[in-house]
């Protein structure tokens, strides 16, 4: 938009701005009001879109912001179950343990996101925190299995180059990795059920009273599984004899072997070398109850950490005996975290009804459903303006171009899309939000990035204007969203912008606008889809363009305008 452009619709904005009617989320009122000459008419044109869906095979899954983790069982769409292959990174290369070190524990430790919502303390000073979680999904229980990985995870396409990063996809760990990502098996956690709860910790009292009763700590809600050697086994029910430890000594060796033993030696020497010598772990889910869970887990924050103790001259005098040469027990820890290349596996069985409509959409007319799933799903494409219309002298115009020859003031622009509650099981399985982008390129549109609601901390009320948050009933079923496109439109009709396709899917977040590749099973080459569909588990089924919609439920594009008629 240039700056001339800009002034004159200033001008007229404040010549008319007292008479125009007010508008509200539904703004479909029209009037008129006289200017001197000239007489100012508030309108409102419909136009209607070809709609269709499109949906894809496989989608790149490393480099997500999140992963995920479990099973889900989606009432629309079917079954998705979420695995992980992740390199590790140890907090030190070329790693000293000491004399005579031993491995006491391995804990693996997967954060939940979550908020702490009240903090209470009782009146022996014990401190209770609530926390509210926001990323466990699902009821039911789930096996998870923890593997070393076989499976190199290299950096770089050596197809493309070596200056092109290797993309992985959804589909990659079932169908092109093969069983090497199933190594030795480290941790088994059956029937597991994500806990929201705090996590408590005990340990040893380091006071030099008489009071010996383990000490609390606590942790935000995680997934925390826990290898002790049969030695700590012994000493942690000595701790708290109410609940008795058995140890894991087998794994406990091997972790020794691994690492500990390795002390000194070029696989633990550098960050390429170790990658090559541990190549990663594999979280594998299986769904062992009708519900499934599936859980949102913060990487970044998550670890493998393997607790040593060793020997040392106790110089210091710690133990307080006036001897600085005798040698005292010491404890440290080395942290493994998850990093580099992270790959989401994602394997859903896509209800089959819906698998055939998706096969098979008229993208010409349009459909009367758009199917729209997260993960290795579905998003829907828009189509503007690229029929004919009957003009006002009663002949055939491409639509486009009879609105771009109006010069109307756009008061507002805004869609629609209504649920098709026929279809779907209304309630806490329909995504809260919508995204909506340009199909050629994977940008935002204009009005997101001037949406006055943009919130970079809490995605759930961001960007609210532009990509409005779902509609619900009394009975709080999902009713419509609605999207405002005004500037967008005003760029594509008095500007000159592109009428490029919209492309339409979930969101996990809205604030993530980064893209992914994906791939249609009827094109080899990639396309675009969000990073925030790719990590959304949801689905939904929305009302197109399709004759046999409901016409009051019918997808279009309102435009409320206002133009100038000379007396």
């Amino acid at each position: 938009m240039n700056l001339k452009n800009v002034l004159i619709k200033i001008t007229v904005i404040v010549t008319v701005i007292f008479t125009i009617v007010s508008c509200d989320d539904d703004f479909n009122s029209v009037g008129s009001e006289v200017i001197g000459d000239v007489n100012f008419e508030d309108n409102e044109y419909n136009a209607v879109p070809v709609a269709y869906s499109k949906r894809f095979e496989r989608v790149q899954t490393s480099g997500l912001p999140n992963y995920l983790l479990g099973v889900y069982n989606d009432p629309i769409y079917g079954q998705s179950t979420y695995n992980v292959l992740s390199q590790v990174l140890p907090a030190r290369v070329s790693p000293t343990f000491g004399d005579n070190a031993v491995l006491d524990s391995v804990v693996l430790r997967l954060p939940y996101f979550s908020e702490l919502v009240e903090t209470v303390t009782d009146d022996d000073g014990e401190v209770t925190n609530t926390f509210e979680v926001d990323s466990i999904y699902g009821s039911g229980t789930v096996n998870l299995s923890l593997y070393r990985s076989e499976y190199f995870l290299r950096d770089f396409d050596l197809e493309e180059g070596s200056e092109q990063r290797q993309v992985y996809y959804s589909n990659d760990i079932r169908e092109n990795f093969g069983p090497t990502v199933e190594g030795r098996l480290l941790f088994e956690i059956n029937d597991f059920r994500p806990d929201e709860n705090e996590v408590s910790l005990l340990t040893e009292d380091n006071d030099t009273d008489e009071d010996t009763d383990p000490q609390v700590s606590t942790t935000i809600p995680a997934l925390r599984q826990v290898l002790i050697s049969d030695a700590a086994a012994f000493e942690a029910t000595e701790l708290n004899p109410s609940n008795a430890r058995v140890g894991n000594q087998e794994l406990i060796d091997y972790f020794t072997t691994v690492f500990l033993d390795m002390e000194g030696s070029i696989e633990l020497s550098n960050v390429n070398n170790f990658n090559n010598y541990f190549r990663g772990v594999y979280f594998k889910a299986e769904l062992n109850s009708l519900d499934g869970s599936l859980v949102f887990f913060d990487i970044a924050d998550a670890n493998i950490t393997l607790h040593y103790s060793f020997d040392k001259v106790d110089t210091l005098d710690e133990d307080e005996d006036d001897d600085t040469t005798d040698i005292v027990r010491d404890s440290e820890e080395l942290e493994l975290g998850f990093f580099n290349n992270i790959v989401n596996g994602i394997e859903t069985s896509f209800n089959t009804t819906i698998e055939d409509e998706l096969d098979d959409q008229d993208v010409i007319n349009g459909e009367e459903n758009l199917y729209l799933k997260g993960g290795e799903g579905s998003y829907a494409v828009i189509d503007l303006f690229s029929g004919l219309i009957v003009n006002e002298d009663g002949e055939q115009e491409n639509e486009l171009d009879f609105l771009r020859r109006q010069n109307w003031l756009i008061n507002e622009v805004s869609m629609k899309f209504y649920i098709n509650q026929d279809e779907v099981s209304s309630g806490d399985t329909e995504p809260e939000r919508i995204y909506i982008f340009n199909l050629d390129t994977g940008e935002v549109l204009l009005d997101y990035t001037f949406d006055p609601t943009s919130n970079s901390t809490n995605p759930t009320i961001s960007v609210t204007e532009h990509l409005g948050v779902i509609t619900r009933d009394n009975d709080e079923n999902g009713e419509f969203y609605k999207i405002r496109l005004t500037r967008h439109i005003t760029g594509v009709l008095n500007e000159g912008d592109d009428n490029v396709k919209l492309g339409l899917s979930v969101s996990q977040n809205v604030n993530i606008t980064a893209n992914a590749e994906g791939f249609t099973p009827t094109n080899t080459e990639d396309e675009i889809i969000p990073f925030s569909s790719i990590i959304s588990h949801e689905g939904t089924i929305l009302y197109g363009n399709g004759t046999n919609v409901p016409e009051e439920k019918r997808l279009k594009l309102d435009i409320f305008y206002t133009e100038s008629i000379s007396n």
